[in-house]
């Protein structure tokens, strides 16, 4: 009885060794994506409360339009990091990626369309959601979490990257960088919600932060396009602060899109 056990054990061992072992080649054998990150042209800014910003945090409109520019950007890389490798046209310094920008944006074009309607990974949310929480302090708020539990609305129009002839051009991209996973960031929007009113005495309105995207495979097929979503109240416009509450949430929205 002792020996027959012995060997119960010594097979359910080499099973269990078996098993994880083919587990671990079927994960090896998934395809690791590599994405390329396409910032918005700054054309593409609006805001209605850049006057208050420029007050509260004591800087020049141009220093506040390209820092909230570069933040987004840093931020978005940030979260894609957590799961891909991720180049970004505008913050890395590797040589020939102004060149590679300059060529994308001259094979685009942009226009309203109706937002894909798509619900962000989980687990990417949650993580990113996590990190802004240890290192924010304890007066953001949190609704700054609210665009996870926001859908867009079915008639929602965002800001579409139109890419010509994207197949060939994300081919050669890939040849050059390795890149499968196409993201363009194409609107950044600041706007104040006067129907929603935070405190009616102060006059203190909801004021909206906006980030519209699309999501290409190599392929050359979108395999996403809305625009992530977060909050802040009209009271509170120091650039900063906006970065800090708002751009890890929205940057956490737009990772979990990815395939």
């Amino acid at each position: 009885m002792i020996r027959l056990s012995l060997y119960t054990l010594l097979f359910i061992s080499l099973f269990n060794t078996a098993s994880h072992a083919q587990e671990q080649i079927a994960h090896d054998s998934i395809p690791a994506h590599k994405v390329m990150l396409i910032p918005y042209d700054p054309r593409y800014y609006l805001s209605d409360a850049d006057r208050d910003i420029m007050e509260q945090s004591k800087m020049d409109g141009n220093t506040i339009r390209s820092s909230f520019r570069h933040n987004i950007d840093r931020h978005v890389q940030r979260a894609i990091g957590a799961g891909y490798q991720c180049i970004s046209l505008l913050n890395d310094t590797a040589d020939g990626l102004q060149e590679t920008l300059y060529q994308i944006t001259g094979h685009m074009g942009y226009r309203y369309e109706k937002a894909i309607p798509i619900t962000p990974k989980t687990h990417v949310l949650e993580k990113t959601i996590t990190k802004v929480k240890e290192s924010n302090t304890k007066d953001h708020e949190d609704s700054k979490t609210a665009s996870r539990y926001i859908p867009v609305a079915a008639d929602a129009l965002y800001m579409h990257a139109i890419v010509a002839k994207p197949q060939a051009l994300f081919d050669a991209l890939y040849e050059q960088y390795q890149t499968d996973i196409f993201v363009f960031l194409t609107q950044f929007e600041i706007k104040t919600n006067y129907k929603s009113c935070m405190d009616i005495a102060n006059k203190i309105y909801k004021r909206e932060v906006m980030v519209h995207f699309t999501i290409y495979n190599r392929q050359g097929q979108v395999i996403a396009g809305s625009y992530a979503t977060s909050f802040f109240p009209s009271n509170s416009n120091h650039a900063n602060k906006i970065i800090g509450d708002n751009f890890p949430e929205l940057a956490g929205y737009i990772a979990g899109c990815l395939p």
